[in-house]
């Protein structure tokens, strides 16, 4: 829940030292991609505990979970977004020259005329997950409370302010610096584009005609990175990582954040798929650390139930 407790002008000042220590962490445009593009060689307990302790360092309230390798942050004030309005002193000295202080009677939000404008919000998810070496993910969300609003609003697509990417680096750059020495880079993976696509996606193997639909909905999704078709293919407990709770939610957006698990995706449906006591596997037979895809029945649906590394 969002903690409105911090209206007062001293939370802003912390909300601001939070955005100052961020700026001032001299994160530059190769370290961010060193961190974006990096996996890390070491125990789970080792890079996790890494990633709570850098996210703890620059948003202290947070909720962690190491049995699904996920870091969730509190909501954490960042600034006003009106123009002049982004010093907390030249905030306080307005507020002393009007009258109102933090601690007068009328410094309730609505009263005090430089809280009364939009207050922005920022909070994380960050996931370690897949097996070693692991990778880290963060996920940054933003939101605006908006005066007379009862709860702040949430900012998607083209409402996403333009601080938001530079604070999901900076954190990012902040848990790879307490990990660099552990650090390899992740694989990469070419997409081959074919020329002329069919126009229905064939699936190969001796397998129920469901599965072989859900299979082609899969690849047709995945060739016009029609992602909400992607999703709809999905069974609700979809496992996604090893080391993460089963979930559709965490499946997309881990798996948007890395592309290149589309392309292995694709490769292993293309490989030919198989039964496998009640469910379907792409491909039969997978090495040892290579990708399968697994359809099983949902609700009597066949639905896209697990893509995992073959242990």
């Amino acid at each position: 829940m969002y903690d409105f407790r911090a209206r007062r002008v001293v939370a802003v000042a912390i909300s601001f030292a939070v955005g100052a220590a961020l700026l001032s962490c001299g994160v530059n445009k190769k370290e961010v991609q060193e961190a974006k593009t990096s996996v890390y060689d070491a125990e789970f307990a080792i890079v996790f505990s890494a990633a709570v302790a850098a996210t703890r360092e620059l948003y202290p309230r947070v909720e962690e979970d190491a049995r699904t390798g996920v870091i969730k942050t509190a909501w954490h004030q960042v600034k006003f977004n009106d123009p002049g309005a982004d010093d907390p002193k030249s905030v306080q000295s307005r507020d002393q020259t009007a009258g109102v202080g933090a601690a007068s009677p009328g410094g309730a939000l609505g009263y005090n005329p430089s809280l009364a404008r939009r207050i922005n919000f920022i909070r994380f998810d960050v996931h370690v997950a897949g097996g070693r070496p692991w990778r880290v993910r963060v996920i940054g969300t933003a939101s605006q409370l908006e005066p007379g609003n009862a709860l702040p609003t949430e900012l998607r697509g083209a409402n996403k302010p333009h601080w938001l990417p530079g604070r999901v680096d900076a954190l990012t750059v902040a848990i790879h610096r307490r990990l660099r020495k552990y650090a390899q880079a992740a694989p990469t993976f070419v997409e081959v584009v074919e020329e002329e696509a069919p126009p229905t996606p064939q699936v190969g193997g001796d397998i129920p005609e469901g599965a072989r639909e859900t299979a082609q909905a899969i690849v047709a999704a995945l060739e016009t990175r029609d992602y909400a078709a992607l999703r709809a293919t999905c069974a609700d407990d979809v496992m996604w990582s090893l080391g993460a709770a089963p979930g559709v939610d965490g499946a997309m957006a881990m798996w948007q954040a890395d592309p290149g698990v589309f392309a292995q995706m694709r490769k292993a449906i293309a490989a030919g798929c198989g039964q496998d006591g009640e469910d379907v596997v792409c491909p039969v037979g997978a090495a040892r650390g290579a990708w399968q895809l697994r359809i099983a029945k949902r609700g009597g649906a066949w639905k896209l139930a697990a893509f995992l590394t073959v242990e």
